[in-house]
């Protein structure tokens, strides 16, 4: 996934900035900064709260059923 594609994402789902959604998923915000392309396990994750956006699905209850802290 291309940075551009993630900023958008992550936008759409609901996250001012790429630091807020760091702080949500659990990583560093400064993480971000150093990537050109995003991680196969960022990706994904992103997809995840994505999807959950769409189906009306907070990314905290997702988070609960997986059993992620």
């Amino acid at each position: 996934m291309e940075k551009k594609e993630f900023k958008k994402i992550i936008k759409e789902i609901g996250f001012s900035s790429q630091g807020k959604f760091a702080e949500e998923i659990g990583v560093k915000a400064t993480t971000f900064t150093t990537y050109k392309v995003i991680p196969t396990h960022i990706r994904r994750i992103t997809k995840l709260a994505l999807l959950a956006k769409q189906n009306g699905v907070s990314l905290e209850e997702i988070r609960n059923s997986l059993k992620v802290d």
